[in-house]
């Protein structure tokens, strides 16, 4: 585990989110002049790395305030703007400079505070976007947790590649996927085995972009400050129905749990019985949910079954 001693302000963590959550992660430094230091703590930080410069400029002859493309010189061959002023520079006009998020340096600083697996060299996916951190031991939890970085998740296409890649690569318990969108931007469809979390949300403060395991372990306990009325975690170990909250330790419990909120947050609550029952892998002597669930103060509380069906009573 590392610290890093340049703190990150919220405001240059907002910043930060705000680039990652566009297609390319990029940002001119145009708009980074209008950000005061946000912008100078991300490239100081080396979160924000210098990637060629924009190919439009301003004209300075009082007649036009737009951005126009530009052209070659036609003595030099130059990239500039012919106007009323001196030919302009394209690699030394400071503000059409474009900076890029340096994706591996921001979450490695992310998961910097977590001692994962693949710390020092992660795998990264969708061309960088989502780096595999492989797995890591979180405060009071017993089971490893797989731990993913990603950005760009609250685009719509990009979601869907990046559904694509956990279904070729499941996860064989919970995964963690902390994100640097905004966190307000997108509420994410539920992924079982997956717990997407907003960065913003279990940062440690004195870092300002370093994820703090305490905060994150208590996140996964008792779900995102906003919930609608049902919340389940990716692994079906705890469900909150309006405020209340259920705890489930069984394996096979966790799955029909997931199975059953996940059914409710489609839309389409209801399920077969033997459905759960065979994905959860129960065994012959297991006919029914009341039999998965005999003892268990959930059972009929939330959950219910009715003949050859059962859903979630909210």
């Amino acid at each position: 585990m590392t610290r890093c001693s340049s703190r990150i302000d919220p405001a240059a963590r907002r910043l930060l989110s705000s680039i990652a959550g566009t297609r390319d992660g990029r940002v001119s430094a145009m708009a980074l002049a209008h950000m005061r230091g946000a912008g100078r703590q991300l490239i100081d930080a080396g979160l924000l790395v210098r990637r060629g410069s924009t190919m439009a400029c301003v004209a300075d002859d009082d007649l036009d305030d737009s951005s126009v493309a530009v052209m070659a010189h036609p003595i030099t061959g130059d990239q500039g703007h012919l106007g009323n002023t001196a030919w302009l520079d394209e690699e030394d006009s400071a503000l059409r400079r474009v900076y890029v998020l340096d994706m591996a340096s921001a979450a490695k600083r992310a998961v910097g505070q977590i001692d994962c697996s693949l710390g020092r060299e992660p795998v990264p996916y969708l061309d960088g976007a989502v780096l595999d951190f492989g797995t890591a031991r979180l405060p009071k939890r017993r089971a490893r947790v797989g731990i993913w970085v990603a950005r760009g998740l609250t685009n719509p296409w990009v979601f869907e590649e990046f559904r694509q890649v956990v279904e070729r690569r499941p996860s064989e318990g919970l995964r963690v996927v902390l994100f640097l969108d905004p966190p307000d931007r997108h509420r994410f469809r539920f992924m079982r085995g997956h717990e997407l979390v907003a960065l913003a949300d279990v940062v440690d403060h004195e870092d300002g972009l370093a994820v703090a395991p305490e905060i994150l372990t208590a996140r996964l306990l008792k779900g995102p400050s906003q919930m609608g009325p049902v919340w389940v975690s990716g692994d079906g170990g705890v469900l909150i129905v309006h405020g209340r909250w259920h705890e489930f330790t069984g394996g096979k419990q966790k799955v029909a749990v997931a199975m059953l909120a996940e059914a409710w947050l489609s839309g389409d609550p209801v399920l077969p019985v033997a459905r759960i029952l065979e994905e959860a892998e129960c065994g012959p002597s297991v006919k029914r949910l009341k039999n998965l669930f005999d003892g268990h103060s959930t059972w009929q509380d939330v959950i219910r079954e009715s003949g050859s069906s059962a859903w979630l009573d909210v």
